[in-house]
C-alpha cells in the first residue's frame, strides 16, 4: 500500500510541477543548442513576440479548458479578424481595433451558442467553424491586403507589455478570484453537480467561448499590426500552438478544479522559448511542426490523469 500511495504521490508531484521542470528543461537545451544566443538582450523580445499571441490565446483556452471543452478554431477566428480589421483601415484606421475586437467576439459567441444551446460537440463545432472563418477569409482577401504603416506604432514593445500585462490581470482575477472562474471548474469538474448547486451552465459556457474569441480577436489585431497586411495564412496552426502551450503548462484535458492560470503563462513561455530556439538552429518551419507535434503527444501522455475522465460505456 505504501509503494502504490508513493508512486500516486510522484505523479501527483510530475504533474503539478510539470511546467516549471519542462520549461527549465526547455530554456536550458535550446541555450546550450544556440550556443548562448537564446537568453541575450537583442533575442529577449523576439521570444516576447512569439510569447505574446500565444499567451493571448492560451489564457483564453484556459477558461474552456477548465470546463472540459476544446476550441479549434482560434487560428481560425485570429486570421478572419485581421482580415475584418485590414478591411476596415480602407473606411478609417480607427475602426481596425474595434472591428477586430468585435469579429472574435460575434465568432466565439457563435461558438458559445452552437456548443451552449445546439448541445454540438465543442471538438466538432469549432473545428466546422474552423473551415467556415478559413474560408471566408480566403474569399474576401483573395490574395493580401495593406493597412497603412502608420500602424505599426501598436507594435511597440511597451505597447504589447502593457496591453499583456492589463490581460492577464484581469483575466487572472476573474479565474482564481471570481465567481465565474469557480463556476467554469465546477462544471469541468461535475456539470451536473454544478447545475444542482444553482449555475448556470449554458451561460458559463457561452461566456467562455466569447471570451476565447476576443482575446483572438486581439490577437489578430497585433498580428495585423506588425506586419501591416493581411492573408489568408495568418493564424495557420495557430490553434495547436496555443493548445501545446496550455498542455506543456500542466493543464489537464478534463478540466476541472486542477487547472491553474500559471499553466497558460508558463506553457506559452515554453512554447516561445521552444520556437525561438529552433529558428535560431536554422530548423524550417515544417520540420519544427513535426517537431511540436512530437511533443504535442509526450506532454498529452504524461499529464494526462485517468481518473479525471468519464467511462464512456
Amino acid at each position: 500500500m505504501k509503494s502504490i500511495s508513493a508512486k500516486m504521490q510522484g505523479k501527483d508531484f510530475i504533474r503539478n510541477y510539470f511546467s516549471f521542470i519542462g520549461l527549465i528543461l526547455v530554456v536550458i537545451v535550446f541555450h546550450v543548442l544556440t550556443e548562448g544566443s537564446l537568453i541575450s538582450s537583442r533575442n529577449m523580445m523576439n521570444i516576447f513576440n512569439n510569447f505574446f499571441s500565444i499567451g493571448l490565446g492560451a489564457i483564453g483556452v484556459m477558461f474552456l479548458m477548465s470546463l472540459g471543452e476544446l476550441d479549434l478554431s482560434v487560428g481560425a477566428i485570429m486570421g478572419f479578424a485581421s482580415a475584418m480589421g485590414a478591411f476596415s483601415a480602407q473606411v478609417h484606421v480607427a475602426l481596425i481595433i474595434p472591428v477586430c475586437l468585435l469579429t472574435g467576439l460575434a465568432i466565439g459567441a457563435l461558438n458559445g451558442v452552437m456548443i451552449s444551446r445546439l448541445k454540438v460537440e465543442s471538438f466538432i463545432g469549432t473545428l466546422a467553424m474552423s473551415f467556415i472563418a478559413r474560408g471566408l477569409t480566403t474569399y474576401f482577401l483573395n490574395g493580401t491586403v495593406g493597412i497603412p504603416l502608420t500602424q505599426r506604432m501598436f507594435d511597440q514593445s511597451y505597447v504589447k507589455i502593457a496591453v499583456f500585462l492589463v490581460v492577464a490581470i484581469v483575466f487572472y482575477l476573474l479565474f482564481e478570484y471570481r465567481a465565474y472562474g469557480k463556476q467554469c471548474r465546477a462544471i469541468g469538474a461535475s456539470a451536473e453537480a454544478a447545475r444542482q448547486s444553482g449555475v448556470n451552465v449554458e451561460r458559463v459556457r457561452f461566456l467562455a467561448f466569447a471570451i476565447s474569441g476576443l482575446l483572438c480577436g486581439l490577437a489578430g489585431f497585433f498580428s495585423l499590426v506588425r506586419t501591416c497586411t493581411a492573408s489568408s495564412s495568418t493564424g495557420e496552426a495557430f490553434e495547436f500552438e496555443v493548445l501545446l502551450a496550455v498542455l506543456f503548462g500542466g493543464m489537464p484535458l478534463s478540466g476541472g478544479w486542477s487547472v491553474k492560470f500559471r499553466a497558460a503563462i508558463v506553457g506559452s513561455i515554453a512554447m516561445a522559448v521552444m520556437q525561438n530556439g529552433m529558428s535560431l538552429m536554422g530548423i524550417d518551419g515544417l520540420t519544427q511542426q513535426i517537431v511540436e507535434g512530437v511533443i504535442l503527444i509526450i506532454v498529452v501522455v504524461i499529464s494526462f490523469d485517468r481518473r479525471n475522465t468519464v467511462v464512456i460505456k
